[in-house]
């Protein structure tokens, strides 16, 4: 995702206009890559990228929330900073996470979002796991829990698996012009969500089947979707021993 030069003189969601200040600064994170990833990546480039404009605006943000000599500081290093000589701290880039989004377009925030939920869903955060067990002798109940735990995986809110303190720290996300991203993920993500249910639905069919023609013994399998995890083991049932005595003595 590249970001490009040339706004429009435009009146900016600047963090002062909501009435941030040095005591309410956006929240601070402890591990930023781990947290963020590529997103920091993006970050950087669009602040790098921005015009003069913005600029003059982001770095009164920064003044009235990390206080003047951090703004004096910012305004200097910047050409530094653009031209690659002087690299941008680990502290500046916590900050820019959370002041930078408000100057981007809409698009661009919005790739933003997509890549902050596209790393937490991978790490599979909060996502509903369920665990169903087939008895290979009796399947038929086991079958009917299968089909109804299915049927229930539907794709909630696109940012729901991000953790607290990741969404904490990126306030931006709640932000107005983002409400539409959130709706477009999220219309993505359930139609991605559906295409993986259909094809789930076939693969576990094939599966009842080849239990109820009694040609396996043993069988495990493992439906992942945006929406949750369903795993599935089927099992013969071991003979105990009074059964294996009173089948030697039939």
């Amino acid at each position: 995702m590249g970001y490009h030069g040339g706004y429009r003189r435009r009146t900016y969601k600047s963090w002062r206009s909501r009435g941030y200040g040095r005591s309410s600064a956006p929240s601070k994170y402890s591990v930023l890559f781990s947290n963020f990833g590529s997103v920091v990546s993006e970050i950087r480039q669009a602040f790098l990228a921005l015009d003069e404009d913005a600029l003059d605006e982001l770095f009164k943000d920064y003044g009235a929330i990390h206080g003047d000599s951090a703004e004096a500081y910012a305004r200097k290093t910047f050409p530094a900073w653009k031209s690659g000589k002087t690299n941008l701290s680990g502290q500046t880039l916590e900050r820019l996470v959370g002041l930078v989004p408000p100057y981007l377009e809409p698009e661009q925030r919005m790739a933003l979002v997509k890549l902050l939920a596209e790393k937490h869903e991978s790490k599979g955060f909060n996502r509903p796991r369920q665990s169903i067990s087939i008895n290979i002798e009796a399947p038929g109940l086991a079958f009917a829990e299968i089909d109804a735990a299915l049927q229930k995986m539907e794709t909630e809110d696109v940012l729901a698996h991000i953790p607290e303190h990741v969404m904490a720290a990126a306030t931006w996300l709640y932000d107005d012009d983002v409400t539409a991203a959130r709706s477009v993920l999220a219309e993505a993500k359930r139609a991605k969500n559906e295409i993986m249910k259909r094809a789930a639905r076939k693969e576990l069919e094939l599966l009842k089947r080849t239990i109820a023609s009694g040609q396996v013994k043993t069988a495990t399998y493992s439906v992942e979707l945006p929406a949750g995890i369903l795993n599935v083991n089927a099992f013969t049932p071991a003979k105990g021993l009074f059964a294996t005595i009173f089948g030697w003595l039939k």
